[in-house]
């Protein structure tokens, strides 16, 4: 995911955490059982085999090799996994397990993450169903994902439902996002939605989107992810905003989102400060980052 997810905050998986759901083991007797079972089969399988073999042979047929494919692995049972290890999952492998699955189930998947998204009690199942949402990227899940965006009484479900649908992009993304973006009671919730808004090239939403980055009021861990939202979006307007950050700081991180927006939108009037910085910045990540601006600039 990109943009502003950096509004979700995670925490750190904590050490020996929980491992996968695996079925508990079989008792003695199920054991006995399940042996009993095992060679009542195999007797089975050996009678068949005679019988097939005692028959007239009729004429040969090629068969064609089947692929022995494995089933797809089931959404709700993957999303369960997630649940079990909290929000840490959504760093893990199993996410991207479950998104694979989620894309390979098509609509039938879509519809089954909406209804989790409005009716489960867990926020965290809930959390998870948005993300999901969000990475198959799927329009049909506009409405479920716009419904929580509004009416879902967990701030955080509602941050992921905002980065959701501003990351599908679509014209009918942009009421629910101005709503959220003008009204939501949480600060993350709004910026998101006014990302989404300045994606749709809304100026309400981008005035937000920078009124937020410049407030002394921002948190600091969310500024510089605010920067990436606004370089992202690249819009013109912006450009003297990126010039300023490359005359007013020597952070690598800072310096190179705002780079790459000034590259985005060409602008030319940032060429002076960029070749400053390709020939004198004390990072070389940075001096060629410069350089490569100024020749798409220039060409």
């Amino acid at each position: 995911m990109t943009g502003l997810a950096f509004l979700i905050s995670w925490p750190s998986p904590a050490p020996g955490g929980p491992g996968p759901v695996l079925p508990p083991a079989p008792s003695p007797d199920r054991v006995v059982q399940l042996q009993e079972e095992n060679r009542r089969l195999t007797r089975r399988v050996e009678d068949l085999e005679k019988a097939r073999t005692s028959l007239p042979a009729g004429p040969a047929k090629e068969e064609k090799p089947k692929a022995e494919l494995p089933p797809p692995p089931q959404v709700g049972e993957l999303l369960a996994t997630l649940v079990g290890t909290g929000l840490a999952g959504f760093r893990s492998p199993k996410f991207g397990e479950a998104l694979e699955a989620v894309k390979k189930g098509g609509k039938a998947s879509i519809e089954f993450l909406a209804n989790v998204l409005k009716t489960s009690s867990s926020a965290t199942e809930r959390f998870y169903a948005a993300a999901l949402l969000e990475g198959a990227g799927d329009v049909g899940a506009l409405p479920g994902l716009a419904a929580a965006l509004k009416n879902d009484s967990d701030d955080l479900v509602r941050r992921m439902a905002s980065h959701a649908v501003a990351l599908l992009g679509t014209s009918e993304a942009q009421a629910p996002l101005r709503e959220a973006a003008t009204g939501d009671s949480d600060w993350g919730v709004r910026v998101n939605s006014a990302y989404g808004l300045a994606k749709l090239n809304d100026e309400e939403g981008l005035r937000i989107l920078q009124d937020a980055y410049e407030s002394p009021k921002t948190p600091a861990e969310y500024r510089l992810a605010v920067l990436g939202g606004l370089a992202d979006v690249a819009a013109p307007s912006t450009g003297p905003l990126f010039v300023k950050i490359l005359t007013d700081t020597q952070d690598v991180s800072y310096l190179l989102a705002s780079i790459g927006a000034l590259e985005k939108m060409k602008d030319s009037d940032a060429l002076q400060a960029l070749q400053q910085l390709s020939g004198s910045s004390p990072s070389q990540i940075v001096r060629q980052a410069a350089a490569r601006a100024i020749d798409a600039i220039q060409k």
